[in-house]
This record gives structure tokens, C-alpha cells and sequence, in this order.
């Protein structure tokens, strides 16, 4: 067995001579209520997300193929294509080929099969129109960028690996999840539900409503926290984690804390490599 490691990639980064693109274009049936999602799960290429008023996922996607000859261009053309999954609450996305394993229960992709080197690369780029009220969760790992705006729903989760993340006049409950890019948000409404933001290495701009009502606790090795919000109170915060074994140990972390009003929801943001902003709209 042979596990295929995104970090350095199945896909070779070399100078290709051929190339074929096409563009696909669906529209997809969802009705425009809270309950109801969409995912995407890209592995090469951006995602774009813009919500609306209407009940129907409208979906463009650029398809670009690269090889080093006509006949492995061919193979990557047969191959590789952009599976739909139409269920009665949910709209899944996400690439498809024979050595592309996706778990549509758990959302993820198995990176371990049997496979040799894929003799061409692949790059998918997402641009959807979405029923503006349902819950959005985007991914991607390499050479693109997400965005998600105007969107109204409950809930928005976005993990990129290579790039960063954009999240415009959202609502919701957030989670974000960047490795390798700076992430930017601003909400048309603040979330009234524990939200949680992450990012490896870059900064995170955040704009919130003024008035927003947060206890936000802050981790960094190398990062600093700024606000222009008045603080009311701070504090320290420690967590209690139980071991993965079961037995009785247990991991003790403190955070500082600060309270922006009356400290309605938790705010939790983690950087390694980066500053958190911060900022009233």
C-alpha cells in the first residue's frame, strides 16, 4: 500500500506542454431553507461561493488538465471528473477519478491507495451561486483561494492548506481552518454561537458588527492580538483536556481572555505565525 501525501503531492509541479480546459455548468435543485447545506471538497483550484435569494445551486467550474503528452492528456480528460451528489437536504461537490478515494459520510478524502503517479495534473475552479439561507462547508488544499459572501445561514466552515480564506458579509456560526494563508471575514450580523478561527501561518482580519457581545480567548506563539472594541474585562481561561487513552491524565492550557459587552458567545482564535485584527464595521 502506498499513502499519497498531500503536503508534497501525487502531481508532479513540473512545466507541462499540453493542456485541455472546459467549462461545466449545472444547476442543481436546493431549496433555500436553514436546514438544508452545501459542501465542497476541492483538492487543486479555488472555490468561490456567493449566496442569493433563489432555490437552485448555479455551478461553473473551469476543468484544466495538464500533461506532459497527448495520450496522458487524454487519460486525464477520461478520468478525472467532477462528481455531484444530490441529496434531499445537502448538494455534495467535490473531484472524482479511479485513484480519488472520498468518505461522503465523513466529508474526507482516504490519500492511501495502491496507485502509481498520476501521469497529469488537475485543477478544478468552483464558482457557485447558492440558496443564500443554507449552511456552506468549502475546502480546498492546493494553488487556490476560498471565498464565501452573502450568505445568510447558520452555519459556514472553510479549510484551506495553500491559500487563504475569504469570508464576506457572512452570518453564522464559523469555523475556519487556514495552514498556509491569511484569512479576512467581516459579518453582516455577529454570530450568536461559539465560533472558532485558526490559522498556521498568516494573519486573521476580522470585522464584527459594533455590537458585538464576546468573551475572545487568544493563542499564539508568535502572534499578537489587536482590537479597536473597548474591553470590559480580562481574564485567564483554563481548559481541561482527558487523554486519548482513557486513563486519568489530563492536560491543563491557559488562555488570556478578554470580554467585548456582555460576553454573550466564546470566540476562540489560535495563529502560530501570525496577528489576529480585530476591527468594529
Amino acid at each position: 500500500m502506498t499513502c499519497l501525501s498531500l503536503g508534497i503531492g501525487v502531481w508532479s509541479a513540473k512545466a507541462q506542454q499540453k493542456e485541455f480546459k472546459e467549462v461545466i455548468r449545472k444547476n442543481i435543485t436546493l431549496a433555500n431553507t436553514s436546514g438544508n447545506s452545501l459542501v465542497v471538497k476541492n483538492v487543486f483550484g479555488s472555490v468561490a461561493v456567493e449566496g442569493y435569494g433563489g432555490n437552485e445551486v448555479v455551478l461553473e467550474v473551469e476543468k484544466i488538465i495538464t500533461a506532459d503528452n497527448a495520450n496522458d492528456l487524454e487519460q486525464g480528460k477520461e478520468e478525472l471528473t467532477l462528481e455531484v451528489v444530490q441529496e434531499s437536504d445537502r448538494v455534495i461537490l467535490y473531484p472524482n477519478a479511479p485513484y480519488i478515494e472520498f468518505d461522503k459520510e465523513k466529508l474526507r478524502y482516504n490519500w492511501c491507495n495502491n496507485n502509481d503517479d498520476i501521469p497529469y495534473e488537475h485543477t478544478l475552479n468552483f464558482k457557485l451561486k447558492v440558496p443564500n439561507a443554507v449552511k456552506i462547508n468549502v475546502s480546498t488544499v492546493n494553488d487556490g483561494e476560498l471565498l464565501v459572501k452573502n450568505t445568510k445561514g447558520e452555519y459556514v466552515e472553510a479549510n484551506n492548506v495553500n491559500g487563504g480564506i475569504v469570508l464576506s458579509n457572512i452570518m453564522g456560526k464559523t469555523k475556519v481552518h487556514c495552514i498556509n494563508g491569511d484569512v479576512d471575514i467581516s459579518y453582516a450580523k455577529n454570530p450568536s454561537i461559539d465560533s472558532r478561527y485558526y490559522a498556521l501561518n498568516g494573519d486573521i482580519n476580522i470585522s464584527y458588527q459594533e455590537s458585538l457581545s464576546a468573551k475572545i480567548s487568544f493563542k499564539s506563539m508568535n502572534g499578537e492580538m489587536f482590537t479597536d472594541f473597548d474591553i470590559d474585562k480580562q481574564f485567564m481561561k483554563t481548559n481541561k483536556k482527558e487523554g486519548s487513552t482513557g486513563k486519568p491524565k489530563y492536560k491543563y492550557e491557559t488562555r488570556p481572555v478578554v470580554q467585548i459587552g456582555g460576553g454573550k458567545v466564546d470566540f476562540d482564535f489560535e495563529t502560530l505565525n501570525g496577528n489576529v485584527f480585530i476591527k468594529k464595521i
